[in-house]
């Protein structure tokens, strides 16, 4: 496997996270975080569901990057299993990805190696918690996003549910998510600019429009989450571009989820130690 692809796919899966924790924890002190926040404890406590993502990357119209993960996870048993694929429209790349019996077993569609890495036991002892941010964290980030947390909206609907948004444009946005976002564009262009033809933006370079969207059911359970980026910015050559990142996970089968599990026996297996995670794979 190429090490730019799993770049890549990390790339874009820890920053659609990153955009929609922070997106909605701005929401803070606000009816329509109130909301999301009651829904996500909600949500967190189901024993077990699955959150289909997707995720499109374009550039002036043009669809640069289409990816897919179908993720199964067990809160209870501490399991789970992702089937993701990324498309560039001139490779296509999948892996699947299982959490079971204290391991991560990582396998890509280019071979037939299993990837396998030991989870340290004393940090995974705890069947089923989730970890929450410390404390100093969300004052911090409540302190950089300011007043913008008051622009939250939640809205009923007819089904009993409710309808979370943030959207954010213009002098909205703070100084924070722009540095955030020239910090993203030009990692994603150094680290991909052979395989993704990512846009190497050098001036004028700045996010334009932030969405953030969540659907709350009857049960007061998060059904969906949506987020959307707009940055826009100049290369070297001076061409405009105006990039887009969508991002939207569906949450599905709550308590009769069952993730994927992997028999390696008789599989070709590779050891992954920690110095090599470090370094990144480079196979």
């Amino acid at each position: 496997m190429r090490k730019k692809w799993w770049i890549t796919g990390g790339a874009f899966g820890v920053g659609a996270v990153m955009l929609l924790v922070s997106g909605f924890s701005a929401m803070a002190s606000t009816s329509g975080y109130d909301a999301y926040k009651s829904a996500l404890k909600h949500t967190k406590e189901v024993t077990n569901l699955t959150a289909d993502m997707k995720l499109a990357v374009t550039d002036n119209g043009t669809e640069l990057l289409a990816g897919n993960a179908d993720i199964k996870w067990d809160r209870k048993l501490n399991s789970g299993s992702v089937a993701a694929s990324f498309d560039n429209h001139t490779q296509m790349h999948a892996l699947n990805l299982f959490r079971q019996d204290g391991k991560v077993i990582v396998k890509s569609a280019d071979d037939e190696i299993y990837r396998v890495k030991e989870l340290d036991a004393y940090k995974w002892q705890e069947e089923g918690s989730t970890p929450n941010p410390p404390k100093v964290v969300e004052q911090i980030f409540d302190a950089l996003m300011g007043n913008i947390r008051e622009l939250a909206t939640v809205e009923s609907a007819s089904d009993g549910g409710k309808q979370a948004e943030l959207h954010l444009s213009g002098s909205q946005i703070p100084a924070i998510a722009n540095v955030l976002g020239t910090l993203a564009v030009s990692k994603l262009a150094e680290n991909d600019q052979q395989h993704l033809s990512f846009p190497k933006l050098t001036d004028n370079i700045k996010v334009e429009e932030i969405n953030l969207d969540a659907k709350i059911n009857a049960s007061n359970v998060l059904e969906k989450q949506a987020a959307e980026i707009n940055i826009a910015g100049t290369d070297d050559s001076g061409v405009q571009h105006d990039l887009v990142i969508e991002l939207q996970v569906d949450f599905r089968d709550l308590n009769q989820t069952v993730p994927e599990r992997v028999d390696l026996t008789g599989k070709q297996i590779v050891e992954i130690k920690d110095e090599e995670t470090k370094r990144g794979w480079h196979h």
